[in-house]
């Protein structure tokens, strides 16, 4: 029986609970593409960088930086030989697109420490989007649009591709390692993609999606993306515009209303309906900690665009403050911090190795 979700309020940790852990290593490297972010505000605060890919969440929270050392892993498959201290590891890394090879030596180093791991990385390796649509549409009350990742160097290859498939139009084309619909097109016809500009290379794979019309009956579509932390799911955002590629902002005018009345009933009405069906991706997921990009289709179905660790959910510096979203990143970043001062409480837990020693020594040739 799959274990029910818990409800969305962070709760403050026992006096009871462990020793919580001095130092962290967080394991990160440099993404495929060298993309970074950065996030600059009106005021006199030092800006956020942050390496596209990424959980994202250090960005925001100086104070588990501080607590942390940070494993730097290279873009290339060569033997090494690390000595690491025998302290939790946090997987930072969240696209398997961006960080192929550095996730698979994230992987040979979990396997030879000792303690808890955060975000394992092969279960990050997981959520690369064809194998995550394909893993989820196994869950009853689940739907996602079918998705394959094409090796695609030239536009003829790419349609070779495509038309050998069994993916129908419309569909949708973006770059893999990209994110926030950049460089993504929405092709309706076999002329459309023939005559669209779309970024190819040698190196570079291409996802194609089934696109699925989730307009509503008002003709608006909404986009809700939940979070999920341990054992939690909490709510970060629905989104409600005019165009099927929704983002913050997009939103269409007057819909305020419709948002906060939607995030007061969440705990209430929604979390307990969806309760089994979250629970449920989260198994399959495998993750401490992920976000969820969804809609909720009038049949009480789920429709996942996307479930995986590579989103940003603690920025909120496009809207000044106050504003309805303060509250649910405040509790997002309160539960968050909450699971990771409790490594006893994440999912993977590393068989103890013998040995007195404060340090490890892992190899891999």
């Amino acid at each position: 029986m799959v274990k029910a979700m818990q409800c969305t309020r962070a709760v403050p940790l026992a006096s009871s609970s462990p020793a919580l852990p001095a130092e962290y290593v967080f394991l990160s490297g440099a993404p495929a593409n060298g993309a970074r972010r950065m996030i600059v505000g009106d005021s006199f605060d030092q800006p956020r960088f942050m390496l596209e890919g990424t959980g994202s969440y250090l960005s925001f929270m100086p104070e588990l930086r501080a607590r942390g050392r940070t494993l730097w892993l290279s873009h290339a498959m060569n033997p090494f030989q690390l000595t690491l201290p025998r302290v939790p590891l946090v997987n930072y890394m969240a696209d398997p697109d961006l960080y192929p090879l550095a996730l698979a030596k994230a992987e040979t180093i979990a396997r030879q420490a000792s303690g808890a791991i955060f975000n394992h990385p092969t279960a990050i390796l997981r959520t690369r989007r064809d194998v995550s649509a394909r893993i989820l549409a196994t869950i009853p009350g689940v739907r996602t649009p079918r998705t394959l990742r094409l090796s695609a160097p030239t536009r003829g290859r790419l349609i070779e591709a495509i038309m050998t498939s069994g993916l129908d139009f419309p569909l949708l084309i973006r770059p893999a390692g990209l994110h926030g619909g950049e460089h993504m097109v929405r092709l309706d016809s076999l002329a459309e993609l023939e005559a669209a500009h779309i970024r190819l290379g040698v190196d570079d794979a291409i996802y194609a999606s089934e696109f699925v019309d989730f307009a509503d009956p008002d003709g608006r579509y909404r986009k809700l993306r939940l979070v999920v932390i341990g054992e939690q799911v909490l709510w970060r955002h629905l989104i409600i515009g005019e165009r099927w590629l929704l983002h913050s902002d997009g939103r269409a005018e007057g819909v305020e209303d419709e948002e906060r009345a939607a995030l007061a009933r969440f705990e209430t009405e929604t979390l307990p309906a969806l309760a089994p069906t979250l629970a449920a991706i989260r198994a399959a997921v495998g993750l401490d900690h992920f976000g969820i990009d969804c809609s909720l289709r009038p049949n009480g179905e789920l429709l996942v665009f996307e479930a995986n660790a590579c989103m940003n959910l603690l920025d909120n510096s496009t809207i000044p403050p106050p504003n309805m979203w303060e509250a649910p990143i405040a509790a997002i970043r309160a539960a968050l911090l909450a699971l990771l001062e409790r490594p006893d409480q994440w999912l993977n837990q590393a068989a103890a190795r013998p040995g007195r020693r404060a340090e490890l020594l892992l190899r891999a040739s």
